[in-house]
């Protein structure tokens, strides 16, 4: 039965590592308006999502998109919209994530997350995100299969779905930004930047 519903979902573009909305290469530029960022006190964004240890706090997945909305009337219940409009589920089964708060110095637990399943039994796509100084960092990710945990099977193609989302919303996908938070299996530290 399983493997029933996994023919049946659709195919996409972006699956298949698709150029970006208005046919941008995912290798492309900087984007010049925003600063490269190589530090977490460097930037309002998050660069990283952490998971709590006996520690601290150590980093588990790269921020892949971001939304300058400082000087827009939007927020993140608006970028949430987007996701909910097309049927992600939010407060989906998930691990507990932080972002660093600069102004706050302090870890802060994700604020709203979406997946397009609840369980994300033979995968999905999902994001945690974080409102912080007029910006929302989002983290995409596109899971595996739940053998019996998630693992990180894409971040690029949850990238680009998201993306390809906004996209069609009418949102600017406005370029990449330069974060120094590479990781595999496919983050090369290019951040989608995504305007109101």
């Amino acid at each position: 039965m399983t493997g029933v519903g996994v023919a049946a979902l659709p195919s996409t573009p972006e699956a298949e590592d698709a150029l970006m909305p208005r046919d941008r290469s995912p290798s492309a530029a900087p984007d010049e308006r925003e600063p490269a960022v190589t530090t977490e006190d460097d930037s309002p964004y998050a660069v990283w999502q952490y998971k709590p240890t006996g520690d601290g706090h150590v980093p588990t997945s790269p921020i892949n998109v971001v939304f300058p909305l400082a000087s827009s009337d939007r927020g993140l219940a608006d970028v949430m919209a987007v996701l909910d409009r097309v049927g992600w589920r939010s407060a989906p089964i998930e691990y507990v994530r932080y972002a660093w708060h600069r102004e706050r110095e302090e870890y802060e637990l994700q604020q709203a997350t979406a997946a397009e399943a609840f369980y994300g039994t033979v995968g999905r796509r999902h994001v945690r995100c974080w409102e912080l100084e007029g910006a929302v960092s989002m983290q995409a990710h596109e899971d595996t299969a739940a053998t019996p945990n998630h693992g990180i099977e894409s971040y690029r193609r949850a990238q680009r779905r998201v993306e390809y989302l906004f996209d069609d919303a009418g949102w600017t996908v406005d370029g990449t930004v330069r974060f120094a938070n590479e990781k595999s299996p496919d983050h090369d530290g290019h951040v989608t930047v995504i305007r109101p």
